[in-house]
């Protein structure tokens, strides 16, 4: 008989096994409906030459050579290349069906430990499949689909073939897609004629090819190429005598850069950010991109770098890396050309000079703490130990904020900062699109010393807004996008926003423009054109680092930046006022071949107002005149809230002392004022002198003075009008004092 307990277990154990059924049941169904759901799309997975077209503004084809993937055949590989693929990539590639079930559990258990999906576990088959025909999203149901896909794939091809259309397929960096490019790209010779030293390079690039590019991270390429090496020895691909070998041998690279794509490459950068995909997918999917790019222009940019550079290199035996943009004022990227290995894209580096105007000036124009004639005192400074200096080791005196931007000076601007406050030179950078981090937040960001340094379109957008008076748009270099139908998925439209008051934007743009006649962009002077420029050069305790000029007009801005990466220094002979000077003055020279741009347009918020030269040269100060001469009046521009004070007209007064036979005129003279000094008696009046433009104490003697009952003196301006009151004497009392004071001081006083 059976008991309570063994029909309570009965009765458990048939419920397990029901639900267990149900499970199985439903994972099976769920699998099905997956694999039923999901179609191996083979025509899209074998169309390997898919590429995205790249077009400039006038419709020319402007492709990248090698988006149009080259195709090779597995069979021309060396089996070495394929090992260290599958070496450092899936080493059980041939023996599973799609995926690697242990590399699934091991990266699951990772993934949820950490709580992240950085784990990935995918194979070869699986990259394939993300590749060609997904996205590149970290979601399970987007793995799921990977895999199922990727099994269907391996009932349907051989090993040989998924290899083959995965080395054909995978990203290498530097535009690199598929093996052949890449061997072109890196090394100048065919897949089928690597090196193994080579092939493990470039195995050990496809993990992150930015982190492990030769290129830019050359010690990190070699520590992965060398894992890849010791892979393929544990595998038994290669003997302990071959990998010492690898380990020994370096990288060496063929630049293989003749055909410019640097606009290309950033229409492509941009555009997955704009679609927000991978560069991979955006080839994958045929996608059509129209530029704003003007080919003749950029054809000129090109050749104008390619001449000063190769120029400076030949002369200084060194390898240059330069940068040259050219945008209308409405941020639209017309050119671009960038001459270095290293993708400068996100590059940062040290603004120098070029920050001034957006750290230090505008915020003064800003809050009105200066004005383009205010003095600053060029001296030797301490704040705390920070000891500034001019590039020319030199003191200017008292100089004009005008003259301390247009000549670059750098004690000037750094007083400049501290009287305007870094809080709000912060705020007018962060306005500007330039970030910096709060250990910036000192007075050396005056010369824009930065920590993290400055994106160099980052600095771009920057001028491009100041010469919008002050509206700032993002650059760029897309117009709009089609899909492979035609289709436009993305067009631009302009979205400018108000970062900066036109009246402050008008003064520096007029300071600058100083600076591209006599300051330090004086190169571009004889361009004859209404231009604004600023230089910058960075440097440190061993030379120069980086050059800038950046110049501008109404409708254009140009920037032009050049440094020696490897090296880090620059030659001596290099100057932000000579080589990126000229570069931008070449492209000027194309912009207006046949027409000037129209000057800066001065807003009703400023003004041009007269002020005192006698003031401003003895004094110090920024007054308007309370005379008329001209050529003791100089003008400048004003914001119509921050006009000069009126000169208070001065209390005018002489005096008069007799001496003996002798009377004394005394009086203060200033050179704005022409004296006329006179002597008026019962014979008429008398002209006792003139005093012309002169400044300080002067001295008016008149001799003839007994033979008038009375004298009186008074002192008149040149047009006649009175300046001092009439002060009168009668000479016979000065007579009877005398007299009685001095003659016959020793005997009785008695009364003439």
């Amino acid at each position: 008989m059976m008991t309570k307990k063994s029909s309570k277990l009965k009765k458990i154990l048939l419920s397990l096994s029901i639900l267990v059924s149900v499970l199985f049941v439903s994972i099976v169904g769920f699998i099905t409906i997956l694999w039923n759901k999901y179609d191996l799309d083979v025509d899209k997975l074998t169309s390997l030459n898919n590429g995205v077209k790249v077009y400039s503004a006038t419709g020319n084809d402007n492709t990248l050579y090698n988006t149009n993937r080259s195709i090779v055949d597995i069979d021309e590989l060396p089996e070495y290349v394929k090992d260290a693929f599958i070496a450092i990539e899936d080493k059980n590639f041939y023996s599973h069906n799609g995926y690697d079930i242990k590399r699934i559990i091991k990266s699951s258990f990772v993934n949820l430990t950490t709580q992240s999906k950085s784990q990935g576990a995918s194979t070869i088959s699986q990259q394939l499949i993300k590749n060609a025909l997904l996205t590149n999203e970290k979601t399970y149901s987007r793995k799921v689909k990977e895999i199922i896909l990727s099994i269907k794939m391996e009932k349907q091809f051989s090993k040989d073939e998924i290899l083959e259309m995965y080395l054909n397929t995978i990203y290498f960096g530097s535009n690199a897609y598929g093996i052949e490019n890449a061997s072109k790209i890196y090394f100048n010779k065919s897949a089928k004629d690597l090196t193994i030293n080579e092939a493990c390079c470039l195995a050990g690039l496809i993990k992150s090819p930015a982190y492990y590019s030769p290129s830019t991270h050359y010690e990190n390429a070699v520590e992965r190429k060398n894992l890849v090496a010791k892979r393929m020895m544990t595998t038994k691909k290669i003997s302990s005598s071959q990998f010492n070998e690898i380990q020994s041998t370096e990288i060496t690279l063929t630049n293989q850069h003749e055909t410019d794509n640097s606009y290309e490459k950033e229409a492509i950068f941009e555009a997955c950010r704009l679609l927000n995909i991978k560069e991979r997918e955006l080839i994958n999917k045929k996608y059509e991109i129209v530029t704003f790019k003007d080919d003749e222009l950029q054809n000129q940019v090109v050749k104008i770098n390619n001449e000063i550079i190769k120029n400076a290199e030949e002369t200084s035996n060194s390898s240059l890396d330069s940068l040259s943009v050219v945008a209308n004022n409405d941020g639209h990227v017309l050119a671009y050309y960038s001459n270095s290995s290293y993708n400068l894209h996100n590059l940062q580096r040290q603004p120098a000079s070029t920050l001034k105007p957006f750290a230090v000036y505008l915020p003064c124009f800003k809050y009105n703490i200066l004005s383009p004639a205010s003095l600053i005192l060029d001296e030797p400074i301490d704040y705390n130990g920070y000891k500034p200096n001019n590039a020319d080791k030199t003191y200017h005196g008292y100089v004009s904020t005008r003259y301390a931007l247009s000549h670059s000076l750098n004690i000037p601007a750094v007083k400049a900062l501290d009287y305007v406050g870094i809080k709000k030179a912060k705020d007018v950078l962060t306005n500007f699109g330039i970030n910096i981090s709060n250990s910036d937040l000192n007075l050396s960001l005056s010369l824009g010393a930065v920590k993290n340094g400055v994106k160099l379109l980052d600095l771009m957008s920057a001028y491009t807004a100041l010469a919008n008076q002050g509206n700032y748009t993002n650059l760029c270099f897309v117009n709009k996008i089609l899909d492979e139908n035609g289709n436009i998925i993305y067009s631009h439209e302009n979205f400018t926003s108000r970062v900066m008051d036109e009246e402050s934007c008008f003064l520096v743009n007029d300071i600058l423009k100083d600076c591209a006649k006599t300051g330090t962009a004086k190169r571009l002077a004889n361009l004859n054109l209404p231009i604004a420029s600023k230089t910058g050069t960075a440097s440190n305790s061993q030379g120069n680092t980086d050059l800038y000029n950046v110049a501008y007009s109404t409708e254009h801005t140009a920037l032009t930046w050049i440094a020696d990466i490897g090296k880090g220094i620059l030659p001596t002979s290099m100057l932000s006022s000579s080589q990126p000077t000229d570069i931008n003055k070449g492209i000027f020279e194309a912009l207006y071949e046949n027409d000037k741009p129209q000057d800066f347009v001065k807003p009703e918020g400023v003004k041009l107002c007269a002020y005192d030269l006698i003031e401003y040269e003895a004094n110090n100060i920024v007054s308007q005149p309370n005379h008329n001469i001209e050529r003791y009046i100089d003008y400048d521009y004003f914001k119509t809230n921050n006009l000069p004070p009126i000169g208070q007209d001065d209390e005018f007064d002489f005096d008069i002392n007799i001496d003996k036979s002798v009377t004394t005129l005394i009086f203060e003279a200033k050179k704005c004022c022409n004296y006329n000094i006179f002597k008026q008696t019962n014979q008429g009046k008398v002209l006792l002198g003139a005093i012309k433009e002169q400044n300080g104490k002067k001295i008016i003697y008149d001799k003839d003075i007994f033979n008038y009952e009375t004298i009186e003196y008074f002192i008149t301006d040149e047009n006649g009008h009175l300046l001092s009151e009439i002060k009168k004497i009668k000479p016979q009392d000065y007579l009877i004092t005398l007299l009685n004071n001095e003659i016959l001081s020793s005997k009785k006083k008695w009364l003439v």
